[in-house]
């Protein structure tokens, strides 16, 4: 049953096929050459401009992010189980140490890992650094650029909660 259905289809595919379109005849008759009209060119109609045109020299592209992300930044942000892998602001001060004169703070992140920290250690993704470290405080210095580009300098201060620490 398949094979008949198979050998029907296949006459009128094949019978399809004996019949040319007339511009094709023509064609053939010509014996291969193809004459070919130029398309005449038309003239767009020329717009008029209303209202306001916007000239973005001199501007900043208003779809540019005002924070610019470079591929190192990307990349350090993406360590995360580090110190430099977490914003500042997500730190804890949980305890602070004085050990031959010089202080220690202990930092406890969002995942609760503890990291002991002294002054000069590089925090935060901006690559903050502390500063000082008193009895209840840590005083980090970050530098990070505005939507201008220019660089400002910011003071991040952890201290203890009441009642810790005492």
């Amino acid at each position: 049953m398949r094979l008949f259905i198979i050998i029907i289809a296949m006459i009128f595919a094949i019978g399809g096929c004996k019949e040319e379109f007339p511009e094709a005849k023509d064609i053939k008759k010509q014996k291969g050459a193809v004459k070919t009209q130029p398309i005449p060119q038309q003239e767009l109609p020329k717009t008029k401009v209303y209202g306001y045109v916007y000239d973005p020299e001199g501007k900043r592209d208003p779809f540019a992010p005002l924070i610019a992300i470079t591929k190192e930044k990307a990349k350090k942000s993406e360590v995360i189980g580090t110190l430099e892998g977490y914003d500042i602001g997500d730190f804890k001060l949980i305890a602070t140490a004085k050990k031959a004169g010089q202080y220690y703070g202990l930092l406890l992140t969002p995942d609760s890992k503890a990291y002991t920290v002294r002054e000069g250690a590089t925090i935060g993704l901006q690559k903050g650094t502390i500063k000082k470290i008193t009895n209840n405080r840590v005083i980090i210095i970050e530098h990070s650029k505005d939507y201008e580009g220019k660089l400002k300098q910011r003071e991040i201060v952890l201290e203890l909660l009441k009642g810790e620490g005492e």
